[in-house]
């Protein structure tokens, strides 16, 4: 009888990273909307779960290879902390405070392997600017974080380039609390949030950061507000920052 490792073409010794990357690339392959057999998609599951002892994720990649969230198991995920349990920063790190948020650029690194970042295959370019984020509504309503859609960032030849979609993993595939996708951000809680920039050319220094949300009104479908926190970056700034906030894998 076949293995679950064997059902993902994986030797018994392959770690928690492999499995991961196994069971994307298989899963994009055997989807039964891309025509293949529903039996094998469910033993591809099957064996993921079994593995690793949680649920399958449901992400499925689009053809520039970004992964959306896809399933409503995955969006209802909130990777949000209490604050007074988080990570106290340190001097390398820019705050930020406006009516909304307290919000932290913990990191700007540039030339990013994506694949050593996150788990599951990345099959644009590999290597992207990459912003960290500490995020706390120190509001009393609940906020929307959309860090990939709302970050900027604004190069020294003039000009802006907006977060990516290339790649928006699921929440357990960055380590920690790390996630890339949009959380529901509740009064007092917290997120850490990862952004891929746009493809920036080498040459291209990056002078500023700003983030702006977007606050809606409680009685309609309109904005009650927009907040934009701004990140100056001089030159000690950039190099203090330009670190990765936790161990890679």
């Amino acid at each position: 009888m076949e293995s679950h490792y064997e059902a993902l073409g994986l030797s018994p010794d392959a770690d928690e990273r492999a499995v991961r990357r196994a069971y994307r690339s298989l899963l994009k392959k055997h989807h039964p909307d891309q025509g293949g057999s529903r039996e094998r998609f469910l033993r591809i599951q099957e064996a993921y779960e079994e593995i690793l002892g949680e649920r399958a994720p449901g992400e499925r990649e689009t053809d520039i290879g970004a992964i959306t969230e896809g399933t409503a198991d995955t969006q209802r995920y909130q990777p949000t902390y209490d604050p007074t349990n988080g990570d106290e920063g340190g001097d390398h790190e820019l705050t930020v405070s406006g009516e909304y948020l307290t919000l932290t650029l913990a990191g700007l690194v540039h030339g990013v392997d994506l694949e050593a970042l996150v788990d599951g295959p990345v099959t644009a370019a590999t290597t992207r600017t990459v912003a960290f984020f500490r995020v706390h509504n120190t509001s009393e309503r609940t906020l929307s974080w959309q860090g990939k859609t709302n970050t900027s960032f604004f190069g020294d030849d003039g000009f802006l380039y907006e977060g990516s979609s290339i790649v928006a993993p699921h929440a357990t595939d960055l380590p920690r609390r790390w996630t890339g996708t949009d959380v529901d951000l509740e009064p007092d809680r917290a997120v850490d949030g990862v952004v891929i920039a746009q493809e920036i050319p080498e040459a291209v220094t990056l002078d500023q950061v700003m983030y702006t949300q977007h606050v809606p009104d409680k009685d309609s479908n309109g904005l009650a507000d927009t907040e934009r926190y701004l990140f100056e970056l001089k030159p000690l700034v950039r190099e203090r920052l330009n670190r990765i906030p936790f161990k890679r894998r």
